[in-house]
């Protein structure tokens, strides 16, 4: 007994829609057969079906016997499927013909835009303070020369909770300055707070009030920390920006701010 929803299966598998591979199946039940026949039996609606017949008959798996009423009768199985292979390759020539056609017509395009740099390729954005931590220590080790920064509440950990890694790096050979807000801090508490990073190796000067909070390293990648100025919840957007342009920029304006800037050795004795 013939497995007909296999063999309807496989014929949607060589390319064939349901209701073809039901009409064809279906064809297989007599020698020949009239529109009325095959609805019935296939389930197909009639009105269907000749369109669908007329597709069979184009792919050479049925023809057409004309008479006073239309019948139709499948072609040799063997012979209808190497007709269906032979249609597949040339179609699979033509694709790769067309494919080709594109390739050669688009590459320039793709070559044109290939160096042109997005703005999210460069810009990296951070909310979350355990992921602008993490980015921060991992942009500190890969530094080889030196970091410039402008250090102002709030941090995002501990004030003090880097001061190993910060030695580590110090004992690399990377140069760190620092410009640090004094603000509202009590006095004490602040210069014991960067004393330690002072006798870590840290050159540093103090201003009351910076703009932002930054760090520039090795004049390449620039890491600016915003607060929200709407909302009134602590809230820190950090930009993490890969141009080397814009960093050497930020520097300008930092070494204009260190100039003008207090030492610490000088805060510590006299204040401000």
């Amino acid at each position: 007994m013939m497995d007909e929803a296999k063999h309807i299966k496989e014929l949607i598998s060589l390319g064939l829609s349901e209701n073809e591979a039901k009409t064809y199946i279906t064809l297989l039940a007599k020698n020949s057969m009239n529109v009325g026949e095959i609805a019935k039996i296939s389930g197909v609606p009639r009105p269907k079906l000749y369109e669908i017949l007329t597709r069979l008959i184009e792919k050479g798996l049925c023809t057409e016997k004309i008479g006073k009423v239309k019948r139709y009768r499948i072609v040799d199985p063997n012979i209808a499927t190497e007709k269906l292979i032979k249609d597949y390759q040339e179609q699979l020539e033509q694709k790769k013909i067309i494919a080709q056609n594109f390739s050669n017509a688009v590459s320039s395009i793709y070559q044109r835009n290939i160096n042109k740099t997005d703005l999210l390729d460069y810009i990296e954005v951070l909310k979350d303070k355990k992921k602008i931590y993490k980015r921060w220590l991992s942009l500190q080790s890969e530094t080889k020369q030196e970091i410039l920064a402008f250090t102002k509440p709030p941090y995002t950990a501990p004030f003090t909770d880097d001061i190993d890694k910060e030695i580590n790096i110090l004992n690399s050979g990377v140069k760190i300055r620092s410009i640090y807000e004094y603000g509202e801090i009590i006095k004490e508490e602040f210069v014991k707070m960067v004393s330690l990073w002072v006798n870590a190796g840290e050159e540093a000067r103090v201003v009351k009030e910076l703009a932002i909070k930054m760090a520039i390293f090795d004049e390449k990648i620039t890491m600016i920390a915003l607060n929200d100025p709407i909302s009134l919840k602590s809230s820190i957007t950090t930009m993490i920006i890969k141009h080397s342009g814009f960093a050497k920029a930020q520097k300008y304006m930092f070494e204009s701010v260190w100039d003008k800037a207090i030492s610490f050795e000088k805060f510590k004795i006299k204040g401000v």
